[in-house]
């Protein structure tokens, strides 16, 4: 359970001389506990994203770039065979055009963006999607930094599930485990897959996709249905090395002198 969802009693109780006796205590062991286990929790060090139904609301008919590449419903349309294949290359980057058009924000995606920026995580993206609909992502719709490394199917690195693009992106950003950096998807075949092969946390945002793929989220440890409620989520299961966690913010500062010979004399 999140931290921020749980709830707090009072910080201490008056004494009967009014002092506050819970203060003068040893720690008890649930609170040693409690301390124990957020030392123990990974850092995060960074987010990837997929694109399409995840950072975009999904507008592209999968059934139909099926049938219209003659590609069995079964089979993967960006497996090898399939890239090799000129009328099934030519069907997805058509209807992918199409979809740019009507590319839009996954709603919650600009609210998460701005916490993990706020809070100096890094984000990148790993997707099926082509570089041509990256880079109009980056330029009519995300409004944060970018998304840094963008893998599309373009790379040389191999399409999702294999985890050798999660595990690049791990080796740039220099993580000391792969449980530091969580992989957030809508796809608990391809997203979960992905970064459960590659031994990072997952987190599927589940906009009823699983129902279509057996309706289980293949073992994802957070399960949200808007992206804005995955930042709790990270908060509870994650340390952060926040600017904004510093103890000097919140360090109790000396009242302001006055400005103005009238403020003094009515101070």
């Amino acid at each position: 359970e999140p931290l921020s969802a749980r709830k707090r009693g009072p910080l201490a109780a008056p004494g009967p001389r009014g002092c506050l006796c819970m203060l003068l205590r040893a720690p008890t062991s649930a609170q040693r506990a409690l301390a124990t286990m957020a030392e123990t929790k990974p850092l995060l060090r960074g987010v990837v994203f997929d694109m399409d139904g995840t950072l975009t609301v999904p507008n592209l008919d999968f059934g139909e770039m099926y049938r219209r590449a003659g590609v069995p419903r079964g089979e993967d349309i960006l497996a090898t065979r399939w890239r090799a294949d000129e009328t099934a290359c030519r069907v997805v980057e058509e209807m992918e055009a199409e979809g740019r058009r009507t590319l839009a924000l996954m709603p919650g995606a600009a609210e998460l963006a701005a916490w993990l920026e706020a809070h100096g995580v890094q984000s990148a993206l790993v997707t099926r999607n082509s570089d041509a609909t990256v880079a109009h992502f980056h330029k009519s719709l995300w409004r944060s930094a970018p998304l840094s490394p963008a893998i599309s199917r373009d790379a040389a690195w191999p399409s999702k599930p294999d985890p050798a693009a999660l595990l690049h992106i791990g080796e740039l950003w220099r993580v000391g485990s792969m449980e530091e950096v969580c992989m957030v998807g809508d796809s608990p075949s391809n997203d979960v897959s992905f970064g459960r092969a590659a031994g990072a946390a997952t987190a599927l945002l589940d906009t009823g996709r699983r129902l279509s793929e057996g309706g289980e989220t293949n073992g994802a440890e957070l399960v949200v249905s808007n992206l804005a409620q995955l930042a709790a989520l990270l908060f509870g299961s994650f340390r952060l090395a926040s600017p904004l966690l510093e103890p000097s913010l919140h360090a109790k500062r000396p009242p302001p002198s006055p400005a103005t010979a009238a403020a003094a004399a009515a101070a």
